[in-house]
């Protein structure tokens, strides 16, 4: 499993090496890949008890591609993610840490719509409740 290297370690380790390879092999449970994401989420579907039907009734994501994502043959965009977070209900920092796991910039609170975002999160808002904030703002919805 993750040995937990620091990213900053992992990345002096790329200016060091001589094959990329050597890099893999020896870092290689420390790499995101596609389908690790999907392996994330189903861990997450396992530690918060949610079901993938759950999601689906909470978001107004397409049943099907939902599936495609949960067995690794989709890569959900950022906005797909964040609405897969709220269907399972997912705290902030839960989040914040799919969005990195996944590669994809955290919510940041400078941007407009990122904060209209952690608002509705922080203040117990599901997916709904985040369109109904970011419409409010004139902002464009979760898809």
């Amino acid at each position: 499993m993750c040995k937990n290297i620091k990213t900053d370690e992992l990345e002096n380790q790329l200016s060091d090496i001589e094959n990329f390879s050597d890099y893999i092999e020896k870092n290689g449970e420390e790499l995101i890949s596609d389908s690790k994401i999907a392996d994330y989420l189903n861990s997450l579907i396992t530690e918060t008890g949610c079901k993938k039907s759950d999601i689906i009734k909470r978001t107004n994501l397409n049943r099907a591609y939902v599936y495609q994502i949960f067995e690794g043959r989709k890569i959900p965009s950022r906005d797909k993610l964040i609405s897969i977070a709220l269907g399972m209900e997912l705290d902030f920092d839960q989040m914040q840490k799919l969005l990195k796991y996944a590669g994809l910039r955290p919510l940041y609170a400078r941007d407009l719509r990122d904060a209209a975002i952690i608002y509705s999160l922080k203040n117990g808002g599901g997916f709904n409740q985040t369109n109904c904030v970011l419409f409010e703002q004139g902002l464009r919805p979760l898809e």
